[in-house]
């Protein structure tokens, strides 16, 4: 895990605006961007990814959202 998040936050770090949270389109990017050793630990670092940007995506929604009382 210590692995997968490292590499994930160093590639995002470089290409911040490049990945968006749809785990198969961020596959496709990892693919063409950076060249590694393994399907599993790509596949692991495109979902990592898309997690971390769905994160931080979702409290933004729900704050321009009002709410019913």
């Amino acid at each position: 895990m210590d692995r997968k998040r490292s590499l994930s936050e160093a590639i995002l770090k470089r290409y911040p605006d490049k990945f968006t949270p749809d785990y198969e389109q961020n596959k496709k990017i990892l693919e063409e961007l950076a060249i590694i050793p393994s399907k599993q630990l790509r596949n692991n670092i495109a979902g990592y990814i898309s997690k971390v940007l769905k994160a931080s995506e979702s409290p933004e929604e729900e704050s321009q959202e009002p709410k019913a009382e």
